[in-house]
Order: C-alpha cells, then structure tokens, then sequence
C-alpha cells in the first residue's frame, strides 16, 4: 500500500511539474511578475499623489496635518518620536531580519524563512523604484532628521515596517497556536507601522499620504510574496525535474 501511494503521488507531481515548467524558471517568471505588479502600484499611487493630492484641496490638508504637528512638537514627544522611527531604522529592520532568519534555519522552517526574504527583499526593491520614479518633496516644515529632501514618497520606514512586522506575524501564526503568541504579534503587525508612520510625520519627514501608501505598499508586498511563495517548486518536483 506504501508503495502504490508513494508511486501516484511521483506520478502526479511529475505531472505538475511538467505542466509547470523547469523549477528555475517558475521561480524566476513568477518573482519578476510579482516585481512588476508592486512596482507598478508604487509608481500609480506615486503619480496619483503627486498629480492629484498635491496642489489640491487634499495636499493642503496633507500640509495642515504636517504643520498641526510642528506646531506641538515638545521635548519629550520629540524623544518618543525618535524611538518610534527606530522600529522601521534600517539597521533596526536589518537586524530582526537576521534574527529571524538565523532561528528560521535552525528550526528548518524553510517557508517561512523563504517569506521573509522574499518581501524584504520586494520591499526595498520597489522603495527604490518608487522614489527613483517619482519626486516629492517632503513637508515644509522644519524636520528633525537630515534626509534627501525630494525622498517624501513613500514613507520608507513604514513601507518597512509592515512588510517586516506582518512577515512575522504570519510566520508566527504559521508556527505556534499559542494565542498569547499570536496576539502578540498581531498586535506588532498593527500597531508598529502605525507608530512608525506617525512618528515620520511628527518629524516632518512625510506627509501622511506618504505614509498610507507605504502601509499599502507593505501591505501588497506581504501579499505578492505569499503569492510567490505559494507557487515555488516543491522539492520532490525539483529532484524529479533534474
């Protein structure tokens, strides 16, 4: 009997991978689609912002919003803000990153680890693009940071944060029933691109449009690497493919 199961199910993946095409190839046609649909949706948005937001009546409530901000900026509120944009710093980001990726690979949770990689890696991909493509300058309003003035859109630490915090959550979901751990993270995935994007605007580094195209940006990211993910070879059809 363990025999015959064992011979249908080479047969059937045999199949699929037939139908699927060489392993690498797969991989590599479906990541470049998923490339161009986030880059795509970074650069609409980007042009929506910049041809319909800017110079209208909702780039003049971006600007309010900005300068409502400036205006009750403290002593202490400027500290927090600091450290609210430290959960989506790049050396932040990079750092969890490597963490987890080193427990991923311990415990052998190749999926999960190959999430992670995949939407950080479209993430900062199409961060680039976006602010490569389009230009806009960031409020004008005295800001606390010294960054490249023409970088507003979109709001990369929160475009980080989500991807990074809600790869986590997902692959905590994936691992553990514990609710306890799952609220937990859940909670992250909600509540950290939420305090890094408004810390961004506290500090006069984006508009909050730029900041809700980040969110969004994170958020599609996460989904366009499940999607790639969920279309990835299976072993046994590349051994049965070479």
């Amino acid at each position: 009997m363990d025999g015959e199961t064992q011979g249908v199910t080479i047969r059937d993946e045999s199949n699929s991978s037939d139908r699927r095409g060489h392993p690498v190839l797969v991989t590599a046609v479906v990541g470049l689609l998923g490339w161009l649909v986030l880059a795509a949706l970074a650069i609409g948005l980007g042009a929506l912002v910049t041809h319909f937001v800017v110079g209208h009546s909702l780039g003049h409530g971006d600007l309010d919003v900005a300068r409502w901000f400036a205006e009750r900026r403290t002593d202490t509120w400027n500290s927090l803000s600091k450290v609210g944009s430290y959960f989506g710093e790049t050396v932040t980001v990079l750092a969890v990153i490597a963490i987890t990726l080193v427990v991923l690979a311990i415990k052998r949770a190749w999926p999960q680890f190959g999430l992670l990689v995949i939407a950080m890696a479209a993430e900062g991909g199409v961060y680039a693009t976006a602010t490569y493509f389009i230009s806009r300058n960031r409020p004008a309003v005295s800001r606390l940071e010294d960054l490249i003035v023409k970088d507003s859109y979109p709001s990369g630490h929160t475009a980080a944060s989500m991807a990074l915090y809600g790869s986590l959550c997902i692959i905590v979901w994936s691992l553990t029933r514990s609710r306890l751990w799952r609220g937990l993270f859940l909670a992250l995935a909600i509540l950290g691109p939420l305090i890094v994007g408004t810390s961004r605007a506290y500090r006069g580094m984006h508009y909050v449009s730029d900041v809700v195209a980040g969110i969004v940006l994170g958020i599609v990211t996460l989904a366009v690497s499940w999607w790639v993910l969920e279309r990835r070879p299976t072993r046994s059809e590349t051994a049965r493919t070479y």
